[in-house]
């Protein structure tokens, strides 16, 4: 696959394309709704006689990320991309910016083959319990996945930025011990959620900066009440940080104040705190999803009440 969620073990395809938008291999083939990720979906209707519709090409973005709330989903057809024998790393490094800059260049290496970028301050690493030797106290870690062929240029680069590599796992031992992969993206959360339930999180895509300058003022602003965790993808042809940053929570007031902080610099925040579809994404009404929803299902019936521009019409 090109991509999958870090949930791989007990997701389902249909549930990715439902609910999901990126995740490992992002940093290559971008997110879920870049035209060429999913190239048709079938899907059977919700009315008095049920249908099967097949959509194809940019069609099927009227399915894409809505959650079932359009159609069940019963056959998808994705492209695949090449199989590279891959290599998981842990690379350390003493400051949060160091990583994270690293990260920016390494996405940024064209010639560096790779399916992960995760980017994670301390205190974040003291939360995987499973990676706890491979990971030093107030170090900040970057966990990777680096086709074999490529890491001589990676090692070079890691000597660049003054990282220490202190985990590797060949692609022989891929079905060995952890999967490296299952400590990032959301998983990341649930790790730190696993130790300290009291946690929370954001999803924020920050604006482009060749210079990482909001990212740092974040960073140093919110301290380890708002941990720094990135996620490197290719967003618009460019590769940028996604940011799934772990929050002590406090209040519901601190919480909207932390979002409020970040949107007023720039910042687009993906509210994982609400059910609403439009809420949580991009604030708008998707219109050619709420059209074909009054076509596939008149009655409501798929997973009321998610999409607000549905009900709001009714």
């Amino acid at each position: 696959l090109r991509m999958y969620p870090s949930t791989y073990r007990i997701a389902t395809i249909g549930g990715f394309i439902g609910g999901g938008s990126g995740g490992i291999g992002s940093i290559t083939y971008g997110q879920l709704r870049d035209r060429g990720n999913l190239h048709a979906v079938r899907v059977v209707t919700m009315e008095d006689e049920p249908k099967v519709i097949e959509l194809r090409g940019d069609d099927v973005q009227k399915i894409n990320h809505a959650y079932g709330t359009n159609g069940i989903i019963t056959q998808l057809e994705i492209p695949l991309g090449p199989a590279y024998p891959w290599r998981e790393l842990i690379v350390n490094f003493d400051d949060f910016m160091t990583a994270a800059k690293f990260g920016q260049a390494l996405g940024n290496s064209d010639g560096i083959i790779k399916k992960l970028i995760c980017i994670c301050a301390w205190p974040i690493p003291q939360y995987f319990a499973a990676l706890r030797d491979y990971l030093p106290q107030e170090k900040h870690s970057a966990l990777l996945i680096i086709a074999e062929p490529s890491l001589e240029p990676f090692k070079e680069l890691v000597r660049e930025y003054g990282g220490n590599i202190s985990y590797e796992k060949s692609a022989e031992e891929a079905n060995k011990g952890v999967a490296i992969a299952e400590f990032t993206w959301n998983h990341t959360t649930l790790h730190a959620r696993s130790v300290d339930p009291s946690l929370t999180y954001l999803q924020t895509a920050l604006p482009p900066d060749p210079n990482m300058e909001l990212l740092e003022h974040l960073y140093r602003h919110f301290g380890d009440e708002v941990m720094m965790h990135l996620e490197f993808s290719r967003t618009n042809g460019k590769v940028v940080p996604l940011a799934l940053q772990i929050v002590r929570y406090r209040s519901e007031e601190r919480l909207n104040e932390i979002i409020s902080y970040h949107e007023k610099r720039g910042a687009i925040i993906f509210n994982p705190h609400t059910y609403i579809l439009e809420d949580g994404g991009m604030k708008t009404v998707n219109v050619e999803q709420l059209e074909f929803k009054k076509q596939v299902d008149p009655y409501g019936l798929l997973n009321p009440g998610k999409m607000r521009g549905y009900f709001e019409d009714k």
